[in-house]
């Protein structure tokens, strides 16, 4: 009954109730605090979807820590978790100083109304440029800041050096790696430097990703309900063309028309397993809008 009535009244005040019931959705996945029970899975895409029996990864370990713990977005799937450990050991034994790693997922995965649009599948996670010769306090870990390493969108700044070029090589270079985001002053800066090289392909260029590369790993092979990005060519490195317009007016152009942009984040189509996942924890009657888990 109530679900009926929730409904009604959506239809008949338009777009301001529309709006609420699209952050009641984005809420209900912000309040939960603790990973769903059965097996450890990603489902559906990078921006639509969820996961199961998430596995949280240490605060720290080997070569590596957390930044804002208070977020609760440090699980993931096996494998992110198994990457980070080894980056981390690989960062250690190279000497370099210690990883800041940003947002994995949420316990469950799952939309977040501020901050991403992917990382909902527990195979994304966020690695900061800046690395630190300590690790830092639970203090620290919620004040320090990520500066930006690139300038007006289209230069590297001074402050990246080759302690930057060896975290992208390592970061790119393992096999589980899909993609890398970053700046594309970042892409053409390798592309000049390491041309040939075999991991080059995967460093895409994207809109902001100046103080950090967003790691994003392959779909497990055995998982049928992740949905892989379409596959990249390991020929092109993507040094071309393609890169080119990223520097271009009309890049500006749109790059000005993405920071003005002040619309509302609109809720995804999520599968439907993502629903059981969402109610197992539940103390709702329903969930608003559960018969299809989107506005759109």
């Amino acid at each position: 009954m109530l679900k009926k009535i929730f409904f009604a009244t959506l239809l008949l005040s338009g777009s301001h109730v529309i709006a609420s019931e699209n952050r009641m959705l984005f809420n209900l996945w912000a309040k939960i605090k603790e990973p769903s029970r059965g097996p450890n899975r990603p489902i559906g895409t990078y921006s639509a979807g969820c996961l199961s029996g998430g596995l949280a990864l240490e605060i720290e370990g080997p070569g590596y820590a957390i930044m804002r713990t208070s977020r609760k977005r440090y699980y993931g799937h096996k494998d992110l978790i198994a990457y980070l450990r080894a980056l981390g050991l690989r960062l250690q034994k190279e000497n370099m100083p210690t990883l800041l790693i940003g947002d994995l997922s949420p316990p469950r995965g799952g939309p977040m109304l501020s901050g991403h649009n992917s990382h909902q599948s527990g195979l994304d996670v966020d690695l900061w440029f800046k690395m630190t010769s300590k690790i830092p306090s639970k203090k620290e870990r919620e004040s320090w800041s990520a500066p930006s390493f690139v300038s007006n969108r289209k230069k590297l700044k001074a402050n990246w050096k080759d302690t930057q070029d060896r975290l992208i090589i390592a970061a790119t270079s393992m096999t589980s790696v899909s993609r890398v985001f970053v700046s594309p002053a970042i892409k053409k800066h390798f592309c000049i430097k390491m041309p040939e090289a075999k991991w080059l392909y995967k460093l895409r260029p994207w809109w902001g990703h100046e103080e950090h590369l967003h790691v994003r790993l392959n779909c497990p092979t055995e998982n049928l309900d992740c949905q892989n990005q379409p596959p990249l060519n390991p020929l092109d490195n993507g040094c071309g063309s393609e890169l080119e317009w990223w520097f271009s007016e009309e890049a500006d152009n749109e790059w000005k028309k993405i920071r003005s942009q002040r619309e509302d984040k609109k809720f995804p189509d999520l599968p439907e397993e993502c629903l059981k996942i969402l109610r197992e924890t539940s103390k709702l009657d329903f969930l608003p809008g559960d018969a299809n888990l989107s506005l759109g």
